[in-house]
């Protein structure tokens, strides 16, 4: 059967393409615009990697669409198929929903459009743009949404997941900052989602749980955030610094964000060498405001204990 790249097909044209007697890849890279991996390409290996460690999954092909068309295409096939559909755009899944044993990968990190309205603080982004791109980009115009504690991360899990980051305290979870989204679901269709469009939908990937369809696109909400005063402060873990870092977090105003992690102390660069695999409390803290607000907000923590590490100080949010 002979098909046009980037044209739809019906559902009974793509099982005829596609019946499972083991995947076709040359017949899917003649239906698709966007690349298709599979296990015997050089860039196979790379392409199934994710970030997590421990997750080695090998999937009967990684597609990556270019537009909702060809995600729509993704969807009919796993459904023709029975093949399980794992989605990835950043691929930090902890739990591994970012690949698939024996099935398809829908990647969407070929999507990465971005479209910001200054004068009117929203921009719609594409599932496969990461946190960092985003961030960067609407801080041209210093503007920014709350996402993750990591640049790489892809929005499309982070958004669905919640979504907390450096700015909630004072901005909300990112999906407080969500305005819409264009989603496909499993009948392959792709619907708006908002308030007022299709409302039970756009409840559902605001916190609902998962599976009801593949995230494309984002429209969010932007706020204005310039520079902070924040960073990394590596604390040794005593029960008194751990209570006492709690309390500073309860007690801080809503400008300041923080996410602390109790570790053991990696082989970090700036981290004396003696205390490499002792217990320590590093903390992340983000204060989104005047730099001497900020730097009064942040002094309560200094003083928790001598820092191992003090990297707090101004800088552009980026």
């Amino acid at each position: 059967m002979s098909m046009n790249k980037n044209t739809k097909m019906t559902d009974s044209e793509l099982a005829r393409a596609f019946t499972w007697e083991g995947i076709s890849i040359p017949k899917l890279r003649s239906a698709f615009m966007g690349q298709v991996i599979g296990p015997e390409d050089e860039d196979y290996d790379t392409a199934r990697t994710v970030f997590p460690g421990g997750i080695d999954r090998r999937p009967a092909v990684i597609i990556r669409p270019v537009d909702d068309n060809e995600v729509s295409l993704v969807v009919s096939l796993a459904r023709q198929t029975g093949l399980e559909l794992a989605v990835r755009s950043g691929g930090h899944s902890g739990a591994g929903h970012s690949l698939s044993e024996g099935g398809i990968v829908l990647d969407l990190s070929a999507m990465r459009g971005l479209d910001i309205d200054v004068d009117g603080r929203t921009a719609w982004a594409e599932a496969g743009l990461t946190a960092g791109e985003f961030t960067q980009a609407a801080a041209e115009y210093g503007l920014a949404t709350g996402f993750g504690d990591t640049g790489s991360v892809g929005l499309g899990g982070l958004t669905t997941g919640g979504g907390v980051g450096y700015l909630v305290r004072k901005y909300g979870l990112t999906i407080d900052s969500l305005i819409a989204a264009d989603v496909v679901t499993a009948d392959s269709q792709v619907r708006r989602a908002d308030a007022e469009t299709n409302p039970d939908l756009f409840w559902a990937i605001r916190g609902g749980g998962g599976n009801f369809g593949v995230a494309t696109r984002f429209q969010f909400r932007l706020h204005p955030v310039d520079s902070v005063v924040g960073g990394m402060l590596i604390l040794p873990a005593t029960p008194e610094v751990i209570a006492g870092f709690v309390a500073e977090a309860e007690a801080a105003p809503e400008e300041l964000s923080t996410i602390a992690n109790v570790m053991a102390a990696p082989p970090m660069p700036f981290l004396p060498a003696e205390f490499h695999g002792k217990l320590i409390v590093m903390g992340m803290l983000v204060y989104a405001g005047e730099v001497e607000a900020g730097l009064r907000a942040l002094a309560p923590f200094r003083s928790l204990a001598t820092p191992l590490a003090d990297m707090l100080r101004p800088m552009r949010y980026p």
